[in-house]
């Protein structure tokens, strides 16, 4: 499937839901970006966000300590070393540990599409966070001396985020229109002390790599197994969400002010379908003309539910739809077995 320059990533102001703001109208401008949500997620499943609440000074402050992270010494970085293994999701990996289109591959018949998704790894490495009061997907840091500052810094984006997620998740709870009880259940879900805080960096690519190397690659399409994502990333792009009319990927141009949210798997079954799992990649700028690639950074953010809460379509939903698309799953056994088929075992 090709990318498509034409295609563009709808923008959506969720300002009602973040700005704290009072007043009068506040409930009617609420409804209204609910009702644009709506309108421009259910095509997809991924939009642009402005009015996300997330301030500036943090944010660029976010991609300095990522930077200062990969460029690292390896022997640093692998001081908190992620396990192998799904508990704890948490820690350093290197390069080639994950092949994320290789949970596409799970979800075609087609022989030759699954070969395609499953013959590369990707190249990027990553490090994972969350909440400290996790005792199961708990964290592995970095020694203080070898990074000082970066554990506090990043727990203090990783609540920052979380607010901004909260405030998301108002606003699809509203667009669905779902009872008091359906969204006092869906809230319940998500405490916040399962989301995930990733921090990526794709190294730049020499056009001599990209001549020998057949099957390298940056991320491979797939959609996310949590609820819903943040992406904020660099200015060189290369993120990219499918069009399901077009059979085409677009391109998520970095905007300044712009986060980038894709649905995941856990909402498209809360929404019964309502909303898709936005499948996406990365993609190699430049490969076109054998030149090469400049590093990449990114910072996604998973809005998780807890991992023994049932995940089901809202009954509201199901009445709406006249079928219950999908049946209950934990989020744990779901994402255990899309974590065994992402893994590159070394």
């Amino acid at each position: 499937m090709a990318s498509n320059g034409n295609l563009s990533i709808p923008i959506v102001d969720l300002s009602p839901f973040t700005s704290g703001e009072a007043g009068g109208d506040l409930e009617s401008r609420k409804r209204a970006a609910a009702a644009d949500l709506a309108e421009k997620l259910q095509v997809n499943g991924s939009v642009g966000i402005i009015g996300h609440g997330v301030p500036v000074v943090l944010l660029q402050e976010a991609f300095r300590m990522v930077k200062t992270l990969f460029n690292l010494p390896y022997e640093d970085k692998m001081k908190a070393p992620h396990p192998d293994g799904t508990v704890p999701h948490r820690g350093y990996s290197g390069l080639g540990r994950e092949q994320g289109a290789a949970k596409t591959a799970l979800e075609t018949d087609d022989e030759i599409e699954k070969d395609a998704y499953t013959s590369a790894s990707d190249y990027k490495e990553s490090y994972e966070i969350g909440s400290e009061e996790n005792r199961i997907q708990y964290n592995i840091w970095l020694p203080e001396d070898v990074f000082p500052g970066f554990r506090h810094f990043t727990i203090e984006l990783f609540w920052t985020l979380n607010k901004t997620t909260n405030a998301i998740l108002d606003a699809l709870i509203m667009s669905l229109n779902l009872s008091e009880q359906e969204a006092n259940s869906v809230r319940a879900l998500h405490t916040g002390h399962d989301n995930q805080l990733r921090l990526l960096h794709y190294p730049s690519i020499s056009g001599e790599m990209l001549a020998k190397e057949k099957d390298i690659g940056r991320l491979g399409a797939h959609t996310d197994w949590s609820t819903f994502t943040l992406l904020f990333q660099d200015t060189h792009g290369g993120l990219e969400f499918h069009d399901r009319q077009t059979d085409e990927f677009a391109p998520a141009t970095p905007k300044e002010g712009v986060v980038y949210m894709n649905i995941g798997d856990m909402f498209q079954r809360i929404s019964n379908g309502f909303y898709p799992s936005a499948r996406h990649r990365v993609v190699i700028s430049g490969k076109a003309k054998g030149e090469a690639t400049p590093a990449r950074y990114s910072i996604p953010y998973f809005l998780v539910p807890q991992p023994d809460g049932v995940i089901e379509p809202q009954p509201s939903l199901v009445v709406a739809h006249g079928k219950q698309v999908y049946k209950p799953v934990t989020f744990n056994s779901y994402s255990e077995e899309m974590f065994r088929a992402t893994q590159v075992r070394e």
